[in-house]
């Protein structure tokens, strides 16, 4: 695959649309950073006033500029941008980096000049990107078409953002602790490219180890999806997502569409995608900084080493709660600890040298642990203290860590460092740092990174399991049903209708009907078959048993009357069905999530659903793989393979249910929810009792 973004990053020229002799001025910082960053090519600066900037002949338009240029970083207003663009297409320029606000963040107005830029592009064959970015930066080739003051040194960390402002603070942090970077893309509101295109040039670039990206919107989420599977298997991906607080999309009309919101679709999809979820910026970073500097671990036992005994509780705490137990320590591994430490050191695991260890001790401690065949990675923690520098520690630590672990080689056990405090800290990290050692200021952070170097060996060793054709749908059936369900009017399915889509698509549904009288309703019954269940159906109601409209065990037509008239009202029907045998009660769900699309959800079901929230999410469609491992997430997938001397019930009918709802939704676009609850499981089959189907609008 040729990188999507060559041209960005190897331009043969760049010219500087509104570069300014005015070292106040962001365009002087964009012809600033491109003269003195190592680009290796011309650079022409655009500006009506002609002249010289830094030494080079300004041009008074983008039609004077000579060959070669196939970049443009374009640094003018927003109305400026839209002539600035146009007169690019009419050169013969490809490639444009636009960084002016005031496109479609500020509203109609700034929408409006955003579709132009558009237009422009399509209209020239041009590739854009911004607006409203800082540009983008590739430490090896080298190009910096940002503003910013500092570029990080080279590194193995690919790094994409919506945000200018964390691509800058981000850069300076970098340079301060020595953390390096292959390439920085800014993508701003991304009117063209987007962060897709953004994974599928880093999944290319040979010095891009890890991605680690700040998203504010997907435009295509299936298609991010898609991209980063691929990538995942190779590179790890770490992302932070803003903007996951739960929509509440259609939360009124089903279970699932209460519980379902942006948060949990964006975990699904990073699950999918096998990427790495990060709650803040911290964690981007973190995360991001222990798998460019280590390999994945190949066990989940570590080892603490440290001068500070409550330091070191607060990381063997947080390393459990990454699900990376402390390693126990055999007797020869202790003994061994006995000899090469300061005396009084407690041996246990974390292990305690107390106040005075000197560098060559944590040197010949980490040589005892890394050699040590129950410990698979060792979190160093460091406080401190005025008889040791802690750049002195930090040395000796990454110097251990380099001759006794490769960062890459063949069996290398991680090695992590907390140093905490205040001044030297930054002359610490930078020794780790320069060591491939990841240094972190708490030992939380530090057991975070360690948690993704134990998460990414997991989805390593999880390959993808394609989805298995489903076998007795009726796809034209259910069109039928669905079409004349939605011309009667409302958007949310009656029961009946509901049941007959169920089964359409090879859902075991009980026998049914719709009766608009009492009469009716007990004809209907003894259709059915004995016991029934007569149900209330009301536009108005939602939750029937919230408004006493179910009526169970009904065993004779005079039941069934007494029922109707005591429920349903003038202009209402009842909802009559065959009563199936006790079982577990499961719920079913999907909901159409506006950026990933069918989200499925699936847990202990009943009229707790959302109390008890219970559930477990995924993007359709399903293997019976995933399936089955969704079902296992939950207390639900407990109760199903039988507790307390219970039977077990029958949860590969709950798998199958689960996969034959998401089919329906990736079939039916016009679907913007679905619950089967309950779901009623026996030891044998499972029957889709209430089926609540809601379309869109």
């Amino acid at each position: 695959m040729t990188d999507p973004l060559h041209t960005f990053f190897y331009p043969r020229g760049v010219a500087v649309v509104g570069a300014s002799a005015n070292p106040t001025k962001l365009s002087h910082g964009v012809l600033r950073n491109l003269v003195t960053h190592g680009f290796g090519g011309p650079v022409y600066p655009v500006n009506p006033k002609g002249g010289a900037m830094l030494g080079l002949r300004v041009y008074t338009s983008v039609s004077e500029v000579p060959d070669p240029v196939d970049l443009a970083v374009i640094v003018l207003s927003a109305s400026q941008t839209v002539e600035a663009l146009e007169a690019c297409g009419q050169r013969g320029i490809h490639a444009a980096v636009l960084i002016a606000s005031g496109f479609a963040e500020l509203g109609h107005d700034g929408q409006q000049l955003e579709q132009q830029i558009q237009a422009i592009a399509r209209r020239h064959g041009l590739r854009f990107i911004g607006p409203n970015c800082v540009g983008v930066v590739d430490t090896y080739a080298p190009i910096d078409t940002t503003f910013v003051r500092t570029m990080p040194g080279q590194g193995v960390i690919g790094f994409v953002s919506h945000s200018g402002a964390v691509c800058g603070g981000t850069m300076d942090w970098a340079s301060t602790v020595g953390v390096g970077f292959s390439r920085i893309i800014s993508l701003g509101n991304q009117a063209d490219i987007d962060v897709s295109d953004a994974l599928e040039s880093l999944a290319v670039d040979p010095h891009t180890r890890v991605v680690v990206a700040y998203v504010e919107g997907l435009p295509d989420g299936r298609r991010f999806v898609e991209v980063a599977a691929r990538l995942t298997p190779h590179k790890p991906l770490v992302v932070l997502k803003a903007g996951r607080t739960p929509s509440g999309t259609r939360a009124v009309a089903s279970h699932t569409g209460a519980l379902a919101g942006a948060d949990q679709a964006f975990l699904a999809a990073c699950r999918r995608a096998g990427a790495i979820p990060a709650e803040n910026l911290e964690q981007l970073v973190d995360a991001g900084i222990a798998l460019a500097c280590r390999q994945p671990l190949a066990g989940p036992h570590i080892a603490i080493l440290t001068n500070a005994g409550g330091p070191a509780a607060v990381g063997a705490d947080a390393l459990h709660r990454e699900g990376l137990p402390l390693a126990n320590l055999s007797p020869e591994t202790q003994a061994r600890l006995r000899e090469v430490c300061p005396r009084g050191t407690m041996v246990g695991n974390p292990v305690d040298m107390l106040g005075g260890p000197q560098p060559e001790h944590y040197e010949a401690a980490m040589k005892v642990l890394l050699a040590a065949p129950e410990v698979d990675g060792v979190m160093v923690v460091f406080v401190p203290q005025a008889i040791m520098p802690p750049h002195d520690v930090a040395a000796a630590i990454g110097q251990a860590s380099t001759r006794l672990t490769p960062r890459r080689g063949e069996n290398a056990k991680p090695v992590i460092c907390c140093i905490s405090g205040g001044g030297g800290i930054g002359a610490a990290a930078r020794s780790l740092h320069a060591h491939d050692v990841p240094h972190y200021l708490t030992p939380a952070r530090a057991a975070l990174g360690m948690g993704a170097l134990w998460r990414y060996r997991h989805i390593q060793a999880r390959p993808p399991t394609p989805p298995e054709p489903l076998a007795g749908i009726d796809r034209e059936g259910a069109q039928q049903i669905v079409q004349q369900a939605l011309t009667a009017g409302p958007s949310i399915l009656n029961p009946q209708a509901g049941s007959e889509l169920a089964a359409a698509y090879g859902i075991a549904t009980p026998p049914s009907a719709l009766a608009a009288t009492a009469e009716e309703a007990a004809a209907l019954a003894e259709q059915a078959g004995y016991p029934v269940a007569l149900k209330r159906v009301a536009p108005t109601v939602v939750h029937k048993a919230d408004v006493g409209g179910v009526a169970l065990g009904l065993v004779d037509a005079a039941a069934v009357s007494r029922a109707f008239a005591a429920m349903i009202q003038a202009g209402e029907q009842g909802f009559v069905q065959h009563m199936v045998p006790q079982g577990l009660e499961v719920i079913v769900g999907a909901q159409r999530d506006p950026q990933f699309g069918p989200l499925l959800m699936c847990g202990l079901g009943g009229t707790y659903v959302e109390v008890l929230k219970d559930v477990a999410f995924r993007l359709a469609p399903l293997s019976a793989e995933e399936a089955q491992a969704m079902v296992d997430e939950t207390a639900a997938g407990k109760l199903l393979a039988g507790v307390r001397g219970l039977p077990p019930c029958d949860a590969a009918a709950v798998v199958d249910a689960l996969r034959r709802v998401g089919q329906l939704m990736l079939d039916r676009p016009e679907i913007a929810a679905i619950d089967l609850n309950p779901l009623i499981v026996g030891q044998q089959g499972a029957w889709a009792v209430d089926v609540r189907i809601v379309c869109l609008d």
